[in-house]
């Protein structure tokens, strides 16, 4: 990874003003703005406990939900929380980047950190986001990137769950701050790419839930990329089932047409991949159906059927299990059916307990598959859980993500001595 962006072993922080980027997004009661999840305040008090022991000078820019919703708050909280966490003073400045914030930046001494407002009360981080596949001219002309790059002399980039994003805070900096990765961001690129590209082998990966264009995309990525075999169940499978000519019956059908946003140029994506890839896109044998709300299974030469389709099969649960036993490698999206459901939870569950009992380099995606694990009490088992949602699913699948791209641009600028500071 080092070759691509910079790290804080290449910009050493110490007595440098650092403005830190990181994705401090939580999930807060409404009623009382209370944090409810500290997850990711947990990952990122790392990197901010780097630099305060290197001596930094840390102003952190970060987001809360984003303008209209009910947790788009303050981020007195995350400030309080961190402080907490760190067991050192974090100041909350109820200022993004006007003459407060620039005051209380110009104001650190080494080691002392400020948390500035939440910067998605700014017009501008809101609006100032599309991309136009070249540079970042946009975003750096913001007042935010304006008024606060001339008091920094590095900028650090930690938020992952935010790199499919092109908004001012993520990457207006880079024109103007030499820009590394922190260590979030650091660990998730070195385990996400990692085990993808070159993860001991045999690689395999266990793609389910219900985001199935999402997943469509990540196979293609991975079986590309040289991910030995794609192990397929909930919805996914069903799209891959219904891509082979099987007709899964009326419920699940319905489901798909509902759920999938262009569901029949999604199937059709499906049908060419299964082509393209045979069996190293594997499929249930039998499914799980809920009748009456009750699990019965069936094997998949059987469907049609009037019921839906909620978990993969036994057949098909020993047939995964084996190969999980077999891996090198196992990178996991998506659960297996709707484990949300006791009666459906047998496949997602097995599956999982497999990963985290294995001794192959086990990493999982995050959104709904992260939730799973840490409510089975599975996730300190495996080597890594993505703190990324659609960031995770656009690494996965191979899209261009802004954040990354920018931070290949300060790496080349900075080669070539394109900094002054």
């Amino acid at each position: 990874m080092g070759d691509n962006f910079l790290t804080l072993d290449d910009l050493p922080p110490g007595g440098k003003t650092v403005l830190l980027r990181v994705d401090i997004n939580s999930s807060l009661n409404p009623e009382t703005g209370a944090l409810l999840d500290d997850t990711r305040i947990r990952r990122h008090a790392a990197t901010v406990e780097l630099l305060m022991d290197a001596g930094a000078k840390v102003a952190i820019l970060a987001h809360q939900s984003r303008p209209g919703l009910l947790d788009c708050a303050p981020l007195k909280r995350h400030a309080r929380r961190l402080a907490h966490l760190l067991d050192r003073p974090v100041e909350f400045i109820p200022d993004i980047h006007g003459q407060l914030a620039q005051d209380a930046i110009r104001g650190l001494q080494p080691g002392e950190v400020v948390m500035l407002d939440n910067v998605r009360f700014d017009p501008e981080e809101v609006a100032v986001k599309a991309w136009d596949g070249k540079g970042f001219a946009p975003q750096a002309n913001t007042a935010l990137v304006r008024n606060l790059a001339p008091l920094g002399d590095i900028f650090v980039n930690d938020a992952f769950a935010s790199a499919h994003r092109c908004q001012p805070s993520l990457v207006g900096f880079t024109e103007a701050l030499p820009m590394a990765t922190g260590l979030v961001m650091e660990r998730e690129l070195r385990k996400l790419g990692g085990a993808i590209a070159d993860g001991p082998a045999p690689r395999i990966a266990l793609l389910g839930g219900s985001k199935a264009a999402d997943s469509v995309a990540i196979a293609h990525h991975f079986l590309s990329q040289g991910v030995d075999e794609v192990l397929t169940g909930g919805v996914v499978a069903n799209l891959f089932l219904m891509a082979g000519g099987v007709d899964i019956g009326e419920p699940s059908t319905a489901y798909i047409r509902n759920h999938v946003a262009d569901w029949e140029q999604v199937v059709s994506d499906a049908r060419t991949l299964r082509k393209e890839f045979g069996d190293r896109l594997m499929v249930p044998v039998d499914v799980a159906v809920s009748d009456g709300g009750l699990r019965h299974g069936l094997p998949v030469s059987d469907l049609p059927t009037k019921h839906p389709v909620h978990d993969i099969g036994l057949e098909t649960l020993v047939t995964y299990l084996q190969h999980i036993k077999g891996a090198g490698t196992v990178i996991a999206n998506g659960p297996m059916g709707v484990f949300e459901n006791p009666e459906f939870a047998a496949g997602t569950r097995e599956i999982f307990t497999a990963m985290a009992n294995s001794d192959a380099l086990t990493v999982v995606g995050g959104g709904e598959t992260a939730m799973a694990f840490t409510q089975m009490g599975l996730a300190d088992r495996v080597n890594h859980v993505s703190t990324g949602g659609g960031a995770c699913i656009a690494f996965m699948s191979g899209q261009v993500m802004p954040v990354l791209e920018a931070l290949r641009h300060s790496k080349r600028r900075f080669d070539e001595g394109g900094y002054n500071k």
